[in-house]
């Protein structure tokens, strides 16, 4: 079954992984101390026609891991310069814009390099065409709108290089908006990472209204994974259109802050949009003990089942989080085992039209809808 996954973390490992010295590439990971959850090979034996590549920029990346490792930045990319540093409570952190044009200049040359298996798509003609061709289509897309520090004109400049999707926020509050903050005392006791409570007056800022209409207006689909219960409302009420979570699960199921409720699945299935299963082990399944924490193809399942039965089959979809989660504890423990997940599905009581649906068909029609 071909297969379309709305979110990974590959390309920030990569960088990372040659911020280090280490030759880390999206071609062949396995000669890595830690090989990627994502790499070609994985991708071409999970039979993927589609891959959303995330830009993950953290606000809180210590400026000390360049030290003397600052790539020049291609002069052909509009903006560039080489990293800032901005202090932030007397630690110095290095500037996200900085990130994503480097993870920009990373995703380039990869793609480059590999063309006769992957290439970037911008439009919905651009996809078919890779199907047409054989070739797995790569939509870049990010995670962290602190990337724009409040400068709404980058969002034009982010759709010129090709950003499709956007993430609101990450875990850190920015001038677009506000997280679900992790509760307190999880260290303490985990126990608490379940015992969440939306927190009051939390939503998006006036720029981040105004950026979420632009994104609207240029054809990048806004991303409500992390955002906040009150900051997802007000996307909802700011769009006409369809909006994502890219890598979120049901919080009827699994009631940590990262999951969604079944109201906001009833809103992203009203404005035509769809919710990507994460496979992150504490978003699946609640235990007393972050170490108990299993993905297995059962219990994202559940969480599927449940989001289609609130919201309907076309909003359901893959959003794995490969190479943003753990490797350990997955009965799936990377791209070239999803497979195991279709037949799963099929033999406990999902149709094909509900199979295709999640795994590849609802990312696609969003995509003809709004590329």
């Amino acid at each position: 079954m071909y297969t379309a996954d709305l979110h990974c973390d590959t390309i920030s490992k990569i960088w990372h992984a040659k911020l280090r010295g280490e030759n880390a590439s999206l071609k062949n990971s396995d000669d890595l101390a830690q090989p990627l959850h994502i790499d070609l090979g994985k991708l071409k034996a999970g039979q993927y026609v589609l891959q959303n590549f995330a830009l993950f920029a953290n606000m809180h990346m210590p400026a000390s891991l360049l030290q003397g490792r600052r790539s020049d930045f291609s002069s052909q990319m509009p903006g560039a310069a080489m990293a800032a540093i901005s202090e932030n409570g007397g630690e110095e952190y290095v500037d996200p814009w900085y990130q994503a044009k480097e993870m920009i200049r990373v995703f380039r040359e990869e793609i480059d390099a590999n063309k006769d298996l992957i290439r970037q798509v911008r439009n919905w003609n651009d996809i078919e065409k890779n199907q047409q061709d054989g070739i797995i289509s790569a939509v870049l897309t990010t995670e962290e709108g602190g990337i724009i520090q409040g400068d709404i004109s980058r969002l034009d400049t982010l759709y010129d290089v090709g950003v499709r999707m956007m993430t609101v926020t990450w875990n850190f509050d920015n001038e677009l908006g506000h997280p679900n903050h992790q509760p307190s005392g999880v260290k303490e006791d985990f126990r608490n990472f379940y015992r969440f409570t939306p927190e009051k007056n939390m939503g998006l800022t006036d720029t981040g209204k105004g950026a979420v209409k632009r994104m609207e207006e240029l054809g990048i689909i806004p991303d409500v994974s992390h955002l906040s219960d009150e900051g997802f409302f007000d996307v909802a009420d700011v769009l006409n259109g369809p909006f994502a979570a890219s890598h979120s699960n049901a919080r009827a199921i699994c009631g940590c802050s990262r999951n969604l409720t079944d109201e906001m699945i009833r809103v992203i299935a009203d404005h035509g949009g769809v919710i990507g299963l994460n496979f992150c082990p504490s978003f699946v399944v609640e235990t007393d003990d972050e170490n108990l924490c299993y993905t297995s193809c059962e219990g994202l399942m559940r969480h599927a089942r449940h989001i289609m039965n609130i919201g309907g089959r076309d909003v359901i979809a893959l959003g794995t989080d490969f190479d943003g989660i753990p490797h350990n504890n997955l009965e799936i423990d990377n791209a070239g085992q999803i497979q195991k997940l279709a037949e799963y599905a099929l033999k406990n009581g999902f149709s094909i039209a509900e199979a295709e649906g999640l795994f590849y068909k609802n990312v696609l029609r969003l995509y003809r809808e709004v590329l």
